[in-house]
């Protein structure tokens, strides 16, 4: 009998994961038609190196670079769907909500184990009611929209289900004896592993384990640290090394800011804001965006920011407090405030405030709301019958998860273009610097460039160090022919990020677009003075040769551009261009144009192009 019971409480958990699974990718089914935002541009349109999966393109994708982002894994993830999919924004999608289902399904069984261990003496079934309460409203709930749906933050549902794995396994691990526990806790580490190179804000992961052994009570944490003294040096490692690679990636990327408020102790004051403002994201938002302002006061050693303060430390007082008294919620807070801490401005980063930086962090919100759930169900009243409390314990519930629900799909609409979606973070936060940014890209790639001058020149009155929206207003400058406040934009631009080279080229095409074409040609060889085996940088010189009526030169340099990068269509079809239309070789156009199409057989739409060229030639 008792194996019997066993079986069937495996089935109706499999059926439980089944469905939670299916609910949560039917939440952003409205999610696959939407396209590519121009915020994944640089990360998946226009990264070449996702191309391929050959031995040497996944050795460079490992590769650390110098003022880039170091997340391989979903570098990785985005060439195996390139390989599927090509530029097939579908393929994308899918793979986003597939991991963001495996994630709910490890939230489900993290919680079901939490819910045994830290809520010891409660019955079997509550543990099964808050792990399916908890986990549905992770899977419904509309902070998580941005990391789903927008596809350059592949890195948090890919993070997600690696950390939440690697948890779920240390939990079980840790009961274990002999080889299979030393088993178990080495796949832990090895998915700690993924889950940094996913995103490297898992570094948390160590802190995670100790607060859990710190709830469980007692000296026993200190016991359980000695006898695996082994695994925890390594974790740590682990964490401290990434921590250092980021820190290295952050600072030559430009990713750590100005301290905000003009000091450290400013800066540090801020960080209150962010916390309580993390917290307001998760319990009290209804309309989500891409960006956010936060109203800090002005000055900052004001009232607002002392009940700041003050919120905080009395959350942290009851937590600590909560150690012998209610041990889920001692862990609940410090899991929530150490997957936080490092989006909390204490080091300044670009964005303060983010609805993906709190997607790990959710899972404690999710599991204390579960929690409460089943306590309300598990009431009893004497003036009530018995089953009063249960129905409206899930009336209460299922109005929630429909609530969520019905934001999740209606904010996946938002992210359906670039117009969209910086439209409605313009509207929502009017005073935020990427929402403004974002939107003059879109109105520059419209053509629309009197309106894009419009937000740029907003964007960098918000944010004077804005190096990115001073280089688009350089080109827009150029375009609408204010050639003074143009190179005016670049050269502050340079001087704020000199070692940006894209700003360096967006100058030499100003140049050459204004017939100055000493100086373009300076520039342009001053850069590859520094990487004469850039590609681009001799497909631009050739283009600059070419207008310049130094055709020889010209050609010289498209075909370097051909040698360095035989994959890319561009230098081809400037061949061919150039030899139909300056030097009126038809079959040497002919062959190039023929050269492009094998080069670049994925790239249909200018492939198709060219083939439409060499029928006209040969008529």
């Amino acid at each position: 009998m008792d194996r019997e019971n066993v079986d069937s409480n495996k089935r109706a958990q499999l059926l439980a994961i089944s469905l939670l699974a299916l609910f949560a990718g039917s939440l952003y089914l409205n999610s696959l038609d939407n396209l590519f935002t121009n915020w994944d541009d640089q990360m998946i349109y226009e990264n070449y190196h996702i191309r391929s999966l050959d031995w040497e393109s996944v050795l460079t994708i490992f590769t650390p670079v110098r003022a880039g982002t170091y997340q391989p894994i979903r570098v990785l993830s985005y060439a195996v769907d390139y390989y599927f999919w090509n530029l097939n924004p579908l393929g994308y999608h899918i793979t986003n909500i597939l991991f963001y289902m495996l994630t709910t399904v490890m939230v489900f069984f993290t919680v079901h184990h939490l819910s045994r261990k830290l809520r010891e003496g409660s019955p079997a079934d509550s543990h099964q009611r808050v792990a399916l309460f908890g986990a549905l409203l992770f899977a419904a709930h509309p902070v998580h929209v941005e990391a789903v749906t927008w596809l350059a933050a592949r890195k948090e549902v890919l993070q997600g289900f690696f950390f939440f794995l690697a948890f779920y396994l240390y939990l079980r691990g840790r009961e274990e004896e002999g080889g299979r526990k030393f088993f178990y806790l080495g796949l832990v580490l090895f998915l700690f592993l993924l889950a940094i190179l996913s995103k490297p804000s898992a570094m948390v992961f160590p802190a995670v384990i100790l607060i859990y052994e710190v709830a469980m009570g007692g000296k026993r944490w200190i016991d359980f640290i000695k006898r695996h003294w082994i695994f925890f040096i390594l974790s740590i490692s682990l964490s401290v090394f990434f921590s250092l690679i980021l820190m290295k990636v952050m600072f030559d990327a430009g990713g750590i800011k100005p301290y905000r408020g003009g000091g450290f102790l400013n800066n540090l004051l801020i960080s209150f804001y962010a916390f309580l403002y993390n917290i307001k994201l998760l319990t009290f938002t209804i309309n989500y965006s891409a960006a956010y302002t936060i109203p800090v006061a002005n000055p900052i050693l004001g009232l607002r920011t002392f009940a700041f303060i003050g919120i905080t430390l009395l959350c942290f007082g009851l937590s600590l407090w909560s150690l012998k008294k209610t041990k889920v919620f001692f862990f609940s807070f410090f899991f929530f405030f150490v997957t936080i801490l490092p989006y909390l401005n204490i080091i300044p980063i670009s964005t303060i405030l983010a609805d993906r930086y709190v997607f790990i962090a959710s899972f404690s919100y999710c599991f204390l709301l579960g929690i409460v759930f089943d306590r309300f169900y598990g009431l009893r009243s004497k003036r009530a019958s018995k089953s009063f409390f249960k129905l409206l314990s899930v009336a209460i519930f299922l109005f929630v998860l429909v609530g969520y629900s019905s934001m999740t799909i209606r904010q996946n609409t938002i992210w359906e273009n670039s117009y969209t979606l910086w439209a409605d973070a313009v509207a929502k936060s009017p005073d935020s610097n990427p929402a403004n940014a974002l939107m003059g890209v879109v109105y520059m790639e419209l053509g629309m460039d009197e309106k894009a001058v419009g937000y740029l020149e907003k964007a960098i009155q918000i944010l004077p160090y804005d190096y990115q929206s001073r280089n688009n207003l350089g080109i827009v400058y150029g375009r609408l022919e204010q050639h003074e406040r143009a190179l005016k934009e670049f050269m502050t631009a340079i001087r704020l990020k000199p070692e940006d080279d894209t700003i360096k080229i967006n100058l030499s095409v100003f140049y050459q677009t204004q017939k100055e074409y000493q100086k373009a040609e300076e520039v342009l060889r001053y850069l590859l003075s520094k990487n004469h085996h850039d590609a681009n940088l001799h497909y631009r010189l050739g283009l600059l040769y070419r207008d310049m009526g130094r055709y020889d030169a010209a050609i010289s340099e498209l075909t370097k551009s051909v040698e360095l990068a035989p994959h890319i269509i561009n230098p081809y079809e400037a061949l061919g261009n150039l030899y139909l239309s300056k030097l009126r070789d038809v079959e040497r156009a002919k062959f190039y144009y023929s050269k492009g199409i094998e080069s670049a057989p994925k790239a249909k739409s200018r492939a198709e192009q060219l083939r439409w060229m060499i029928q006209d030639l040969e008529r």
